[in-house]
């Protein structure tokens, strides 16, 4: 049959022949339907709206050390809320879910507890002041619970919105307080650090005491100093080995006793022995007479010549033999003499050292200025020795002067070290004591929760209508289904049906219209009675209006429903 030739007519008797297709599916679709929309419980929906206020004073006086952005902190605060202990207390508390609580099984409780809790962030455009630019920013969030009675879902929302009140407080103060007390660490470690600084510092002086840097230009004064004092006790060494030099000279040509005196006579008595051994030999006459003459005065005198009369009678032969070698050669006799001379007396002044010879009880000078002489010598000889000594003295410390010069590189670079490590830990303390008071004054400001806070402006109510489910919706929906499903059952039912109907379906087949038409007759095999097809119909209606129920049932218990 051609499908394109059919006109109203056609669709009318089609809809007539086919109404049982038709109508079936429509109402087992829609009494589905409707099953789902009044089978379903109702979930009631109660929702309070907390403000995020920003802080009181403003932050360009005083910082918040809490930093994290608002939502960041919902979501760490939703974990910290939703854990198993508090939702298990919140159940047990409001007698949640009464049937699974009989089951024991406390997971799945606590799933459908954390499926029925919504949290969503309600943004605003805002203006950046620093930067201008436009940009979203979180104002508020609405705290939501699902439940199936309405006065248990308000009394679950003030429970959550006490907890996320309190926990934010807690974790802000938390937040401040741990950043102060680590701040306060670090400043304690930082001050221990710089004494031990300080103390390695002050000991590092103490080693490198008149080497350090600044004490340059006190090193280069004490080094002119001394060199200055070193010349001067230079010169005046100078000038007392000329004074000695011309003592000795003097004291040599003094005799030590007067003429007239016996210690005089014996004196000149030797000095002729002296210089007659140097011309005659010992057995000569005159050599024989100038002893026994002395020997008589030594006898008469009490004593002998004693060591200083030989040092002295040595010191007038060195004054002469100097003298000599200004005007003769080595090899004049004079020189020779005198040499000879010298060596006897060194000779004899060995042997009064050893113990050998005459007595070392002398006779006392009596000449006045050989006396004076002498003491003139003698404190010039102990002036140079005085100045030798302090010539040793200056040099040692130009020598520790000088030495402190050449270290101030390495003790300047170990002291810069020293220095630099100090400085920056001082600067360092010095950066962490100021956070540190700016995180004593934040603290103090999340205990007074002058800071950024929760403020809780829309307050949970009982609500009066169910949130789920939309019945209408569901029923609308369901009467859609099932005029599409009705119409679809049927449309392939005809389809599929190829019998010819009427004069119009054999004129198309065969080409020519028929000669005669014979109406159709229902006999009593072929007739359905009514009430059978009615009892078959609800019947199958029943049975999927139970099925329909038991899934819906199954369904919302598992907390996957509508």
């Amino acid at each position: 049959m051609e499908r394109s030739s059919l006109d109203i007519g056609d669709y009318v008797a089609v809809l007539r022949r086919r109404k049982a297709q038709l109508l079936v599916p429509m109402l087992v679709v829609f009494m589905i339907a409707a099953a789902i929309a009044f089978g379903l419980p109702p979930v009631y929906r109660s929702t309070a709206t907390i403000l995020i206020e920003q802080q009181d004073i403003p932050q360009d006086l005083v910082r918040s050390t809490v930093t994290s952005y608002a939502t960041e902190r919902i979501q760490t605060i939703s974990q910290r809320v939703m854990t198993r202990e508090n939702l298990w207390s919140i159940v047990e508390k409001y007698d949640l879910f009464p049937e699974e609580r009989r089951s024991g099984n406390v997971d799945i409780i606590l799933s459908h507890m954390r499926k029925n809790i919504e949290v969503e962030m309600v943004s605003a455009d805002i203006i950046d002041p620093r930067s201008g630019r436009q940009s979203k920013a979180t104002i508020a969030f609405d705290l939501s619970f699902h439940y199936g009675e309405a006065e248990a879902a308000k009394e679950v929302v003030d429970e959550l919105v006490s907890l996320y009140l309190e926990e934010n407080i807690r974790i802000r103060e938390q937040m401040a307080s741990e950043t102060s007390s680590f701040l306060s660490e670090e400043a304690n470690r930082l001050s221990a650090h710089i004494a031990e600084l300080e103390a390695a510092l002050a000991s590092f002086k103490e080693k490198n005491v008149g080497q350090m840097p600044e004490l340059m230009t006190l090193n280069m004064s004490l080094i002119e100093r001394t060199e200055r004092e070193l010349e001067d006790t230079r010169r005046e060494t100078s000038s007392l080995e000329e004074r000695k030099v011309f003592l000795e000279s003097q004291l040599a040509q003094l005799e030590p006793n007067t003429g007239d005196s016996p210690e005089g006579r014996l004196r000149s008595l030797q000095m002729q022995l002296l210089r007659a051994s140097s011309v005659y030999s010992p057995d000569h006459p005159d050599i024989i007479n100038l002893r026994r003459e002395i020997e008589v005065l030594k006898a008469q005198i009490g004593g002998g010549s004693d060591k200083r009369d030989i040092e002295s009678q040595i010191l007038q032969l060195q004054s002469e033999l100097a003298a000599a070698r200004e005007k003769y050669s080595d090899d004049h006799p004079d020189i020779i003499r005198l040499r000879k001379s010298l060596a006897n007396l060194n000779g004899e002044l060995r042997g009064l050292a050893q113990g050998e010879g005459v007595s070392t009880d002398g006779f006392q000078p009596d000449n006045p200025a050989y006396v004076a002489t002498k003491t003139q010598l003698e404190a010039v000889r102990i002036g140079l020795k005085t100045a030798q000594e302090k010539i040793d003295r200056l040099k040692t410390k130009l020598a520790g002067y000088e030495e402190r010069i050449v270290q101030m590189p390495r003790v300047e670079q170990e002291s810069v070290a020293m220095r630099r490590e100090y400085d920056n830990a001082v600067q360092k303390y010095h950066e962490i004591k100021q956070k540190l008071l700016e995180a004593q004054v934040s603290e103090q400001l999340e205990k007074d929760q002058k800071a950024e806070r929760f403020s809780l402006i829309d307050p949970p109510i009982v609500p009066g209508e169910p949130y789920q489910p939309n019945r209408i919706g569901i029923l609308l929906l369901g009467a859609v289904l099932a005029m599409v499903m009705g119409l679809g059952v049927a449309s392939v039912a005809e389809y599929m049906d190829q019998t010819v109907r009427g004069s119009r379906g054999v004129s198309v087949l065969l080409g020519s219209p028929p000669i005669a038409t014979i109406p159709y007759f229902e006999t009593g095999g072929t007739a359905v009675h009514p009430q059978r097809r009615l009892l078959v119909i609800g019947t199958l209606v029943l049975a999927l209006l139970i099925v329909a129920v038991w899934v819906v049932k199954a369904l919302f218990l598992s907390g996957d429903g509508l």
